[in-house]
């Protein structure tokens, strides 16, 4: 695969696409000190938040996957109904072929054979005649053959084409109700944040100042397609989180992933899931600027596979289309920071 067009970091509001991502807090706001009640109270409904939008991601990468089953579903389904045509059309064309002769033999009848020996000019010629009428017969006998297994091979591919059909309308199904549970879990992770004040906003970190952790330093050089993996996810820096979503100004958390990866000419799977299973699994320790984070929801096992994926940048942080309703963002990867109230890492994988 020829590797994509190397595009340039840009400016985004609310923040820069610069080694340093911008706080929650905004420059020149003080924030409150919360009381030790309302500081409870906004621990829960941080953590509730957390988790709704945890939930949402995750349900947002099951309608990918549905998303995508339906979509390769709908590509076999489109071969065998091809096929089936072209098979309709020899059987068909053999049908007739077999008719016509059955009806020639019928027309002309036979002759019995002593009497057609006897009446022949040349022996010579009456027994080249049988061979060749014996060879017909042959060829007629391999056509109705094959007339058969065509049908039966018909039947068969007919039969298949019901069944995807039917697994197609199940993905459908699915990725609706995977949409459908994510919207109801974002819609109540923001109306949580409605019923707070702005100052009670930043005191969480979350809001129109989104969930930004604060990182000053600077960030290594990064060679390679791992630069411009690197590169194409900080210019998408604010765009929108979409479900489904994989460029050029919407993502989801793997169609961002997929994106930037494919920007460096790598082709990876389209879900957290198959990314996870398909990726070479590394430790921390190994990990290097565009390899992959992986993120359990909450209440997950790792035998449920990871419902979010960024990718990490260097000196613990991470860059990562967050969940509906926000952008892609900085994140720290230090379990302490606040977007792993209720999230897990699963693991890490290079590409």
């Amino acid at each position: 695969m020829s590797t994509a067009t190397h595009r340039a970091s840009k400016l985004v509001t609310p923040r820069k696409a610069t080694a340093v991502a911008v706080v929650g807090l905004t420059a020149g706001t003080v924030a409150m000190v919360p009381s030790s009640s309302q500081a409870t109270t906004l621990s829960q409904a941080k953590a509730q938040y957390l988790a709704d939008e945890g939930k949402a991601e995750a349900a947002g990468q099951v309608y990918d996957q549905q998303e995508q089953a339906y979509a390769q579903l709908q590509q076999r389904i489109n071969a065998l109904q091809n096929e089936i045509s072209s098979q309709n059309e020899g059987i068909a064309k053999l049908e007739a072929t077999v008719g016509s002769q059955a009806a020639a033999q019928y027309r002309n009848g036979g002759v019995d054979e002593t009497l057609e020996l006897t009446l022949s000019a040349s022996p010579t010629t009456y027994l080249d005649k049988v061979s060749g009428e014996n060879e017909i017969a042959a060829q007629e006998a391999e056509q109705l053959k094959s007339l058969k297994s065509d049908q039966a091979s018909l039947k068969q591919e007919q039969a298949l084409a019901a069944q995807l059909i039917k697994q197609q309308q199940s993905a459908l199904a699915a990725a609706q109700s995977a949409k459908q549970q994510a919207d109801e879990l974002s819609k109540e992770a923001q109306a949580l944040v409605a019923e707070l004040t702005p100052a009670e906003q930043q005191q969480m970190n979350i809001g129109s100042g989104g969930m930004w952790t604060h990182f000053s330093g600077t960030l290594p050089v990064v060679t390679g397609r791992n630069a411009i993996a690197v590169d194409y996810v900080e210019s998408k820096l604010g765009d929108s989180y979409v479900y489904g979503g994989n460029g050029p100004n919407v993502f989801d958390c793997s169609g961002l992933m997929q994106e930037a990866w494919l920007a460096a000419g790598v082709s990876l799977p389209r879900t957290s899931f198959e990314m996870w299973d398909t990726e070479t699994h590394i430790s921390r320790s190994q990990l290097q600027p565009g390899d992959l984070i992986y993120f359990l929801e909450p209440g997950a096992s790792a035998s449920d596979g990871p419902g979010h994926v960024g990718m990490y940048i260097g000196n613990g942080m991470m860059i990562h289309a967050t969940h509906p309703g926000s952008y892609v963002q900085w994140a720290s990867i230090d379990p302490s920071s606040v977007y792993y109230v209720n999230m897990t890492i699963l693991g890490y994988s290079t590409v």
